[in-house]
């Protein structure tokens, strides 16, 4: 609902502030009073295009804001969406207007005209002037058919959308799918060889070492033998039993010289050490022959190693490591495989039943709009058009949105003769603002949007076409805040809430100025519109009467 709108310095307006309330609130005044004025400074608000010549004279910038009291789902998630704070139910909008560079907030966060109009879109329908109308966009005719049978087409609709979100699903699951089955098969082929390769490898952690330790040995036996026969050659027998002479002459000079004995002792263990070393110089020299065959696998398999580490990594550990992600992305494409035809066939399943829901919304629909096309007829009568016809068109197509696949649209015609054609193509802003009264006549407690702002709405009627405009406009005033630019006085006597909109001139300069009015004083009103502008004794019981003869049809309809 809109709850406040404050002007200043556009046009003639000079400082302007206006609450609002629910039901019928009614805006009158002689004509040039500025009303277009104030209806464009909300269209401004709600994101419309600027004109910096609407600046009032002598003033830097014009302002408009407007104040909702809302709290509908839709709205809340679309301004979580944009970041825009919105705790407490209310919503302030500002448009400042200047010669540069204009600013549009949102609860204090600077957006753009197109964030401001999608949402305000959802706060307020303004009809009359082309600018805002929902009902223009062929795409909202599905929703006032679905608006008007909610009740019976409702858990239809659950239905189809419940399908449509299922079959949605699965299409992005299929984006997971979207590569070409045989380049994943190659894929795989491929990770399944290097797989195998590694495995036939059976590498240890570790072995490289201890191959590259007995390729040194195996390879350097030749040059250990030689080696060690110098030593054996130096080593001789000759030399033994020298060491063995000299023991025996050690003893033989002992008796003579006591102190010999350690040389006796030492000469002893010289002979066993060289005897020692003799022995294992002879058995080293049985094993020093080189392994040519040995040597030529442990070749092949450090080759084989090196050639791994190459391709898998810098050691046998990211070898191993390698093994193990070949071996689970070879798994999750072999899955992939059996998975991709599991979630086509899944996608072909939730297609049938989207395409099935959609027939039976489809159905559901075009039997609402028969229903509907009737009302509309009644309704419309009622509102002068006396000639009328009016019929729901509803195509159904191979093309699927969250609203159904069906294009719905209105075509209307308003005089003998005349073609249907969409309402689009209806030329009059009054006749409108009417065919939109009709339909929210008939789906006022279903629609959500709150607000509406009727303008043009009184043009082209008179009379007991009149008082029926005024006793809908009051009907829709009771599930709606109704906002309405009018001076045709069956419209005005239906007001809950009456303001008057005037011009006046103080000193050099005129001002746009507009007023809540009391009951006697909108009384007063009435009889100014009704008479020739002035508010005679008869005039105001005559104003008094119409009053109180619309609010009885009001309370019998």
């Amino acid at each position: 609902m809109l709850t406040n709108l404050h002007v200043k310095n556009l046009a003639l307006i000079k400082d302007i502030e206006i609450s609002f309330d629910r039901g019928l609130n009614i805006l009158s005044g002689e004509t040039g009073a500025g009303k277009s004025i104030l209806l464009g400074s909300i269209n401004l608000a709600l994101g419309s295009r600027a004109d910096t010549d609407l600046i009032r004279t002598g003033e830097e910038e014009a302002f408009v804001e407007l104040v909702f009291s809302a709290d509908e789902p839709e709205l809340r998630e679309t301004l979580k969406n944009l970041d825009i704070p919105y705790d407490d139910g209310q919503l302030i909008i500002t448009r400042k207007i200047r010669d540069k560079a204009g600013i549009c907030k949102i609860n204090g966060e600077t957006v753009t005209q197109k964030t401001l109009r999608d949402v305000s879109s959802l706060l307020i329908d303004i009809h009359g002037q082309h600018e805002h109308q929902s009902l223009l966009n062929e795409e909202n005719h599905s929703k006032v058919i679905d608006n008007f049978g909610r009740e019976s087409i409702g858990s239809v609709k659950e239905q189809y959308q419940t399908a449509y979100r299922n079959y949605r699903k699965k299409k992005e699951e299929i984006k997971a799918f979207s590569e070409d089955p045989e380049e994943i098969r190659r894929e795989l082929d491929f990770l399944q060889f290097e797989i195998k390769e590694i495995e036939d490898a059976k590498i240890v952690k570790g072995e490289e070492e201890k191959l590259m330790a007995e390729f040194s040995l195996i390879q350097h036996k030749k040059q250990i033998a030689e080696g060690l026969s110098e030593i054996e050659g130096l080593l001789t027998d000759e030399t033994e039993e020298n060491i063995l002479r000299a023991v025996r002459a050690a003893s033989q000079i002992q008796p003579f010289d006591p102190s010999v004995k350690e040389l006796s002792e030492a000469l002893n263990d010289l002979q066993g050490v060289l005897s020692d070393i003799v022995k294992d110089v002879k058995n080293r020299l049985i094993d020093a022959e080189p392994d040519e065959e040995r040597l030529k696998e442990l070749d092949a398999r450090i080759d084989l190693i090196e050639h791994l580490k190459k391709k898998y990594g810098g050691s046998e550990e990211e070898i191993l490591k390698s093994y193990q992600e070949f071996i689970h992305k070879a798994d999750a494409l072999q899955k992939f495989s059996e998975n991709r035809e599991t979630v086509f066939n899944e996608l072909k399943e939730e297609q049938h039943k989207l395409v099935k829901a959609a027939s039976l919304l489809h159905e559901a629909r075009a039997h609402l709009a028969a229903d509907f096309d009737q009302r509309m007829i009644i309704s419309l009568q009622n509102l002068n058009f006396n000639d009328v016809r009016f019929e729901t068109q509803i195509e159904e197509t191979n093309r699927y949105s969250s609203n159904g696949a069906d294009e719905i649209r209105f075509l209307i015609s308003t005089n003998i003769g005349e073609p249907l054609k969409p309402l689009s193509k209806v030329a009059s802003g009054g006749e409108m603002s009417r065919i939109m009264l009709a339909i929210k006549s008939l789906t006022a407690a279903t629609d959500e949007i709150d607000t509406l702002i009727f303008d043009e709405i009184d043009t082209g009627i008179s009379g007991k076409t009149a008082g029926a405009v005024a006793l809908k406009m009051a009907k829709i005033a009771e599930k709606h805040q109704v906002i309405v630019i009018s001076h045709l006085p069956q419209i005005v006597a239906m007001a809950d809430h009456h303001y008057r909109i005037a011009k006046n001139v103080y000193g050099n300069e005129t001002v746009t100025e507009i007023r809540k009015l009391n009951e006697n004083e909108s009384l007063e009103e009435l009889a100014r519109l009704s008479g020739t502008g002035e508010v005679t004794e008869t005039a105001f019981e005559n104003a008094k009467e119409l009053k109180a003869s619309l609010k009885t049809k009001m309370r019998e309809s």
